[in-house]
């Protein structure tokens, strides 16, 4: 697995046990997709390229960490790891890993809160011969004990090291998917909790990959230049090879309700920088008639690492105080190296969040009311029309980069399945942005966006200091290194003084040893 892929499953906090009145989304679940139980069979997309030299397969399962037994944060991880890190019943991993080079293949996995992906990539002359060995990784598990051991102990490394010390970007971001689904079954990491993976079992781990990796809940997708005939035998061979799906999918239940703002500090003495994440639960998915217009309106407040976001231009072009700051439609994990969001992390909920890459800890005051600030205006005011058509000239340019090569054209039709959608959603999305006016983009930010009922998570060196001056809602003034603009200081004039509207009984401090133990 690569680096990538293992930061999709590390990259989530859990809280204490002791916590604020449980809070959560403006607009309860109405619309979302229902939980359902396992699909009748194995079910098959494939989108053959028969010139092209690669052959890319991805096996999704509907399971992920929204599937961890009580008591057992990260077992679905543990399982998906185990898969595809421990061997097969005939190689141990190390022989795995060497038969897979000479074919210059790739094979990884990633496990979010709803799905779970198996993708392997080849090139197509080599087919016949990963194939052998991609099924058997996925129905021929090896699953031994030593093996358990080994990726224990990195899933623990993961957490404790990666994450909790060297990572305060997916820190500060997955401490505010924590604090905002507490109690719900997405509110513990995907790789788990202390407690959790000290508590599995391989056996326990067994049990479960045969209940949540089982043939109804998977979706086999292949892309490329696969010969005819080939993916009915994939279809054949993974239905008698993986276990039948003995029980349905747990419900998830609504998430709790967000009312006013409230603020997570996860203490981290002596840290240089303070990384901040604010958002809500969101009703609005994909196949929702708000959503392609909420996700062009959201393009233009903050898009992925590009300067077309208001966001990045106030907060980092015009005053410098950290390298990117973003804003999301829907969960995002970033697809590798690249600044796409990944495919088959889909979700029955969504989020709106916002990112504020780290800043200086003495600025993080300012750069949160900056950040409010301009999710107010964006409400307020929205967008004007000359706005409207240079977000749309963007999107419709960049929003095609999506789909450029046929792994993340499968990805997406695999998650078409997911949403239930009757039609691409790329396709879909750049259709309805070619016609949407004005007022119905600003109409549809105003119904579906808040900035009044939201949680905040900052990772900060002094957590009492911060908690302080949150609450006293003094004027936070900054300084600059360099002379910046006039009509810049003036805003900064407004936005030292804007009232944050947060209660210090609407303020948490937790620090860095208690995250991810229970």
């Amino acid at each position: 697995m690569t680096r990538t892929q293992a930061t999709v499953v590390a990259g989530a906090v859990a809280l204490g046990a002791a916590g604020l009145p449980a809070c959560g989304p403006r607009n309860g679940t109405a619309g979302l997709p229902p939980a359902g139980g396992p699909a009748p069979g194995l079910r098959l997309v494939q989108q053959p390229a028969p010139s092209s030299p690669t052959v890319t397969l991805r096996v999704v399962f509907d399971a992920g960490s929204a599937d961890d037994p009580e008591g057992f944060a990260g077992l679905t991880a543990l399982a998906a790891r185990l898969i595809a890190e421990g061997g097969t019943e005939t190689l141990s991993y190390p022989e795995l890993l060497r038969a897979l080079f000479p074919m210059a293949a790739e094979l990884g996995w990633q496990v979010d809160r709803d799905q779970t992906v198996f993708r392997g990539r080849v090139p197509a002359e080599r087919l016949e011969e990963f194939y052998r060995t991609f099924l058997d990784v996925l129905v021929r598990p090896r699953l031994g004990a030593d093996d358990f051991e080994r990726l224990r102990a990195v899933a623990r490394s993961e957490l404790e090291d990666d994450l909790k010390v060297g990572d305060d970007e997916e820190l500060g971001k997955e401490a505010l998917h924590a604090f905002l689904y507490e109690g719900h079954p997405y509110g513990h990491p995907p790789l788990g909790t202390s407690a959790g993976l000290a508590a599995a079992t391989v056996e326990q781990v067994r049990q479960h990959r045969a209940r949540v990796f089982c043939a109804g809940r998977a979706v086999v997708g292949l892309a490329g230049g696969f010969p005819e005939g080939f993916a009915e035998r994939v279809v054949a061979d993974l239905s008698a090879g993986l276990p039948p799906c003995a029980e349905p999918r747990r419900p998830l239940p609504p998430p709790p309700p967000v009312e006013g703002r409230r603020v997570l500090i996860v203490d981290k003495p002596g840290n240089s920088a303070s990384a901040i994440s604010l958002g809500f639960p969101l009703d609005v998915v994909r196949g929702h008639p708000d959503f392609p217009l909420l996700a062009l309106a959201v393009v233009r407040l903050g898009q992925h690492r590009q300067f077309v976001g208001r966001l990045m231009q106030e907060i980092r072009e015009k005053r410098g105080f950290n390298y990117g700051d973003y804003a999301y439609a829907e969960h995002f994990v970033q697809d590798g190296g690249t600044r796409f969001p990944a495919n088959n992390v889909a979700r029955r909920q969504q989020m709106f969040s916002i990112w504020i890459r780290p800043v200086k800890p003495a600025e993080a005051h300012f750069v949160l009311r900056l950040a409010l600030y301009e999710l107010e205006r964006f409400l307020r005011d929205g967008l004007s029309a000359g706005e409207l058509e240079d977000t749309r000239a963007f999107a419709l340019g960049y929003f095609n980069l999506y789909r450029q090569t046929e792994d993340r054209r499968l990805g997406y039709a695999i998650d078409d399945l997911f949403y239930g959608l009757d039609r691409p959603f790329l396709d879909d999305l750049l259709e309805r942005w070619q016609s949407v006016t004005v007022e119905e983009l600003n109409a549809a930010v105003r119904r579906t966006l808040t900035a009044d009922d939201l949680k905040i998570a900052i990772v900060a060196p002094d957590g009492a200091a911060l908690a302080e001056a949150l609450a006293a809602d003094a004027p936070s003034p900054v300084t600059y290194e360099n002379p910046v603009a006039d009509e810049i200081l003036a805003v900064d004039a407004v936005v030292q003084a804007l009232p944050l509207r947060i209660p210090r009984e609407n303020i948490r401090i937790v620090p860095i040893a208690d995250l991810f133990v229970r």
